[in-house]
């Protein structure tokens, strides 16, 4: 099996691009301060890193009297190796310099203590200082190194040297947005590549940190992890990404429709059981396209019955009438019993009257008696002649001239005169009575009538505007039976046709693919040069795709995988990424660091040979390299390194003063 792109044969020997002498961006120098003052006193560690090559090395403690057990054997693996390329990405941008135990240790060991690093960005010098401790502000300098800054000068916010990364590593990026999600891709997004995670194991190419790191990374799904290196390695062009925004988008409609197409049909059958319910009728399903015309004819027919009855309801309203009837009959009651408190009021004047006579008048004294009392009085105020032309009774009996005759009336005589009035008055009085009890029985029949026609008239009417709800209520869910329906149906249909859309967005980004296979072919064959250089020439190496996502292939009579196959398979993508990237393809920054990266058994000679491959790629430059690879380790690397300029810094688990930060933690 011919793993190699036709056409496309490897490199032989890298060539440098002319415009990529230099790193875009790398790292010359990590200090830890006790605090952040000048003076050699206050510095506890400081690493000077070079452009090329760079290897830190905790060896393990080295033994004269052969193996045993119980000896020591972490003094390699606690020297403090890792927490150094903690130490480089929190000065790089991460939030995080160690994990939660060791980072809590760091601060009570150091709660004064700093990290300074000289960082390099697209030729320009940065110093970047970030505190241990909690209630200090990390800054930066522009233009100045470590030594600078500490005698003193202007500061800027740490986000301005970010910024600058950010526009340096991110700017040239032929795709800067992620298709799947609104977001443009940013620093923070690459430097986990560039710096991965060894509690990842170099397992697998696109896991990069991991959860027990306690890193504050952003986080990324595979397919955005693929997008991300696809775009650095300059493997998918602008048309390829907004074809793939716009089949995400495809995907995310078809989803939601075929999510809403169940849940309204469903409604539009519930909607319809309502309609019969309310109606009391069956009617066709809206799937029959007869519900909402059968339906609507039955509304229509109840509709018009129902106005016929309001109309009916309407006319025979007589509530006006009777309140009019009940309105005078209590005005006839009041009027009533006026004229009964009246004649009763009169009555009394007159008993009084009869008393007093009786009473008082003896014998001759009678004259004086009925001299001294006042003039009669005319019966409702109304003059005595008035009355009797009008047919009073109580005028009829008496004399015309009643106070002229006064004094010739006798005592006894005027006595039976006013007797004769008060019989009369009392007369009057029952007549009165009777009749304010003939108003009190009219008003309560009035009121009955007009209660009774009153009530009748809201039960009828409440009645007719329930069943009127009830239509309108009809009405509501017909149509949103109808509407229900069509949207299901309109949905299902933008499942099949949005299905077809996906299915031509994936041809259209194949199609745009195989345009780009020139690209994708010159990186496969770095990756493939780099895994030669890595497990021997007979090997082959190659990097497809499928679908949207890369894929690492190693042939050597047949496919081979196995854990440190995987693990070489990793390490040669990475620095084929470095390699093309030397060469003037893609954008990767030229800027790797590799945490301890012999894994899974992987061959002494093996591991050898990425230091080797280093130093090739170093030669490949006339001056300095255009690129900065930093390693960490405790397996010894060849012989020909363990000094400078690749040797940077050499630590060891025991004493403290030979770890990374000189003590205990």
């Amino acid at each position: 099996m011919q793993l190699r792109l036709p056409g496309v044969d490897p490199p032989q020997q890298v060539r440098p691009a002319a415009d990529r002498g230099e790193p875009l961006l790398w790292v010359r120098r990590i200090r830890v301060l006790r605090e952040l003052q000048r003076g050699d006193e206050h510095v506890l560690r400081d690493v000077e890193l070079r452009r090329g090559l760079n290897i830190v090395w905790a060896p393990p403690e080295a033994s004269t009297n052969g193996n045993a057990l119980f000896r020591s054997g972490v003094a390699g693996h606690t020297a403090g190796k890792t927490t150094f390329c903690r130490l480089l990405r929190h000065a790089l941008g991460e939030g995080g310099f160690a994990a939660e135990a060791t980072r809590r240790r760091i601060r009570e060991t150091l709660p004064a203590g700093w990290l300074l690093a000289e960082v390099v960005v697209a030729g320009r010098l940065w110093t970047v200082a970030r505190p241990f401790g909690k209630g200090h502000h990390p800054f930066c300098v522009e233009g100045a190194g470590a030594d600078q800054m500490l005698a003193g000068g202007e500061h800027a916010e740490l986000q301005a040297f970010l910024d600058a990364v950010g526009k340096a590593v991110t700017g040239p990026l032929p795709a800067g947005r992620f298709p799947t999600r609104e977001e443009t891709v940013r620093w923070p997004h690459i430097l986990p590549w560039l710096t991965r995670d060894q509690e990842c194991r170099f397992a697998d190419f696109l896991e990069w940190r991991h959860s027990s790191s306690g890193s504050d990374a952003p986080g990324l799904n595979v397919d955005e992890r693929q997008f991300l290196v696809r775009s650095v390695l300059g493997l998918i062009t602008d048309d390829e990404r907004e074809e793939q925004e716009r089949n995400a988008r495809l995907v995310a409609d078809k989803k939601e429709a075929a999510q809403k197409e169940p849940l309204l049909a469903h409604q539009a059958a519930v909607d319809h059981g309502r309609v019969e319910r309310l109606l009391s009728i069956e009617v066709a399903p809206p799937s029959s396209g007869l519900f909402g015309s059968q339906a609507r004819t039955e509304l229509d027919r109840r509709k018009a019955d129902l106005a016929r009855r309001i109309a009916k309801l309407t006319d025979s309203d007589n509530r006006t009438d009777l309140r009019s009837a009940l309105e005078r009959a209590v005005e006839a009651e009041a009027l009533a019993g006026r004229d009964l408190e009246e004649a009763k009021g009169r009555l009394a004047m007159e008993q009084a009257a009869i008393e007093q006579l009786e009473g008082r008048a003896k014998g001759d004294k009678q004259t004086d008696l009925l001299a001294a009392l006042p003039p009669p009085r005319d019966y409702c105020n109304v003059p005595m002649k008035l009355a009797r032309e009008r047919g009073c009774p109580l005028a009829a009996t008496r004399p015309a001239d009643l106070a002229e005759r006064r004094s010739e009336r006798s005592a006894a005589e005027e006595l039976d005169v006013q007797r004769e009035l008060v019989r009369a008055l009392e007369a009057n009085v029952e007549q009165k009575r009777t009749a304010q009890e003939a108003a009190k029985t009219a008003t309560q029949e009035a009121r009955r009538s007009y209660l009774a026609a009153a009530t009748a008239f809201d039960e009828e009417r409440g009645r007719l505007l329930d069943e009127q709800a009830r239509l309108g209520q009809s009405q509501r869910l017909v149509d949103d039976a109808e509407d229900a329906w069509r949207q299901s149906t309109q949905q299902a249909e933008a499942v099949r046709t949005l299905g077809a859309d996906i299915e031509a967005s994936y041809a259209h980004q194949e199609e745009l693919r195989r345009s780009g296979r020139q690209a994708l072919g010159k990186f496969s064959a770095t990756f493939d040069y780099v895994l030669r250089a890595l497990l021997g020439d007979e090997v082959e190496g190659r990097v497809d795709t499928s679908g949207r996502a890369l894929v690492l292939l190693v042939e050597h009579r047949g496919e081979r995988e196995s854990a440190a196959l995987a693990t070489v398979k990793l390490l040669a993508f990475d620095l084929a990424a470095m390699t093309d990237s030397v060469q003037g393809r893609g954008c990767f920054p030229r800027f790797l660091l590799h945490d301890g990266p012999r894994e899974a058994d992987m061959a002494a000679d093996i591991y050898e040979r990425l230091f080797l491959y280093a130093r090739r790629l170093e030669e490949c430059f006339s001056g300095e390299p255009g690129f900065q690879y930093i390693v960490t380790t405790t397996t010894q690397p060849p012989t020909d390194f363990l000094h400078e300029p690749w040797l940077r810094l050499q630590i060891a688990g025991a004493p403290a003063e030979e770890r990374l930060l000189r003590m205990d933690l």
